[in-house]
């Protein structure tokens, strides 16, 4: 493993001397990462073209053009979150992902986007992007297949599971938010490769929803958009706040209320510490926490940094009570601690709440 040499200045009675300390990659690293949180994030110089996102931007103008869209190719920069502001057909992606120090930092706090999960988000933005462009919500047609835009639009939406009325592309049911997040997620079903949406929606209510995407691109593919330039709204170059203030703010806490969680955890986790295949069941979770909060978010609905938090706690409790997992139970123990999660999870989305009283 290569290392670079640190200059330590050391203080003696006799004076200063200065002496050369190797440290490791991830020694380097993590003095990197608290510099990093110092700096305002306009100052590091973060672009698209300069980073791994260029190739995903790319990625995304290739596949409009095999669906013959070549008039509409959405500016797309950097922001403070995922986005499309309304009105506007640009895309902003979230600073983070245009460096591979903030990426470690993000995925410290919010599990980080993997390749096709940036591709996921790109084509629903563009959905939003090439709605606004075109004006289609004004039409209506548009507002016959999915609703009034000028519904309110709540954060906090119930969804029906299962719905055949909606496709399936973001976690959470999410085209069940809002009729524009209907037709981002049919426009983002529609233009990703190999979805198969003819013959996996077929005798779905939303195939009618997709079959409109399909002729109104034929339609407007080869014309230019009535909007052409959007105007972004928070841009990395305006973003005055330093890393660390900016991941102090967003990782506020989630009020969980009561959860007796130490009867349930301790019949879940009861592996026996005479066992020599027994393990600390934190590392068990943290190690798939991830694959957990995902699959928990899109089956239930409920909002991701909730479910991110109800697992933490889940986790910290397990290290609290000192309880363990039997590795060869490993499939029974996270089954039983998925199971359990969603029931929370879902009683929270029907009744606001993760326990009754």
């Amino acid at each position: 493993m290569s290392t670079e040499p640190i200059r330590v200045q050391e203080t003696h009675l006799q004076g200063n001397s200065v002496r050369e300390v190797r440290l490791d990659k991830n020694q380097q690293r993590e003095i990197r990462l608290k510099e990093i949180q110092d700096k305002r994030i306009s100052d590091l110089g973060l672009t698209i073209e300069s980073s791994a996102l260029h190739r995903f931007v790319q990625q995304l103008y290739r596949e409009l053009e095999r669906k013959r869209i070549s008039k509409f190719h959405p500016v797309c920069y950097l922001s403070d979150e995922w986005g499309c502001p309304s009105g506007e057909p640009v895309i902003g992606i979230p600073f983070y992902l245009a460096s591979p120090d903030l990426s470690l930092l993000e995925k410290g706090v919010n599990d980080l986007e993997d390749a096709r999960e940036i591709m996921m988000y790109l084509r629903h933005e563009a959905g939003h992007a090439f709605n606004y462009a075109y004006r289609l919500h004004r039409t209506p047609q548009w507002k016959q297949l999915f609703g009034s835009f000028r519904r309110p639009y709540r954060d906090n939406y119930r969804p029906v599971p299962f719905s055949r009325n909606y496709v399936r592309h973001l976690a959470g049911w999410y085209a069940q938010k809002h009729p524009d997040e209907d037709f981002a997620e049919t426009f983002a079903v529609w233009l990703t490769p190999g979805s198969g949406w003819r013959k996996r929606y077929k005798n779905w209510g939303a195939i009618a929803k997709l079959r409109y995407m399909d002729r109104i691109a034929r339609e407007l593919g080869g014309i230019d958009p009535i909007r052409r330039r959007g105007v972004p709204d928070v841009t990395v170059d305006e973003m005055e706040s330093t890393v660390g203030e900016f991941y102090r703010r967003t990782s506020e806490e989630v009020a969980l209320g009561d959860l007796a969680l130490d009867t349930d955890l301790r019949d879940i986790f009861n592996a026996s510490k005479r066992r020599k295949t027994s393990a600390p069941a934190q590392n068990l979770l943290r190690q798939h926490r991830k694959s957990v909060v995902d699959k928990i978010a899109y089956w239930t609905g409920a909002q991701r940094p909730l479910v991110r938090k109800l697992i933490s706690v889940i986790e910290e409790k397990t290290a609290e009570l000192g309880l363990l997992a039997d590795r060869g139970r490993e499939s029974e123990h996270l089954t039983n601690i998925t199971v359990y999660a969603t029931a929370l999870a879902m009683n929270y989305v029907a009744r606001g709440n993760f326990v009754q009283s």
